[in-house]
């Protein structure tokens, strides 16, 4: 491949990007790199199983589950964490992102935990329309969570807390380019 030294954006070569891409990411910060990594987590946590039922009743016995993008608190949780990744990545490679990336980031992740959270008490699809006359078919169906699940969760904490500190160090200036 072809490295060139141009200003020109027209002229410059796919290597050369990717050159500068490599180069800005092996100068970040670890912390600005594992908030990249816990969006990463997240998402592969999400295509894990992570909403899982049981149902034990009449001698019947059946089990299943389902990823994080088929209720609402799980794939909204998984997109802000993935965003919040975005904002940092996007301010390491140089990219005017409109907002401050670390502070958006923190917001991201916290918005995150907080519907992640709110996934573990609440089944997509519950049992409430499941109960009939005279008998109680939810007492046979046990809802839990997946592996993916308490991965996801694992990684939005982690991404949270890493953001808060990072931000919280203040070495780069948080105002966006106009």
């Amino acid at each position: 491949m072809l490295l060139t030294t141009t200003d020109d954006p027209q002229e410059r070569t796919v290597s050369d990007s990717s050159h500068q891409a490599k180069q800005a990411l092996q100068g970040a910060h670890k912390f600005d790199l594992a908030v990249i990594g816990a969006g990463a987590v997240a998402l592969l946590g999400s295509l894990l199983p992570y909403y899982t039922v049981s149902i034990d009743m009449m001698g019947v016995a059946a089990s299943s589950s389902a990823n994080a993008w088929h209720g609402l608190f799980g794939w909204f949780g998984v997109l802000a964490a993935v965003i919040g990744s975005g904002l940092v990545l996007a301010h390491l490679l140089g990219t005017d992102t409109k907002v401050a990336p670390r502070t958006g980031a923190l917001v991201a992740y916290a918005v995150a935990a907080v519907s992640t959270i709110l996934a573990l008490f609440i089944y997509p699809g519950g049992c409430d329309e499941l109960k009939t006359v005279g008998v109680n078919v939810c007492d046979g169906i046990d809802f839990g969570r997946g592996v993916g699940y308490w991965l996801t969760l694992l990684a939005v904490l982690a991404g949270l807390t890493l953001a808060w500190l990072r931000r919280g160090e203040g070495s780069d200036p948080e105002t966006p380019t106009a």
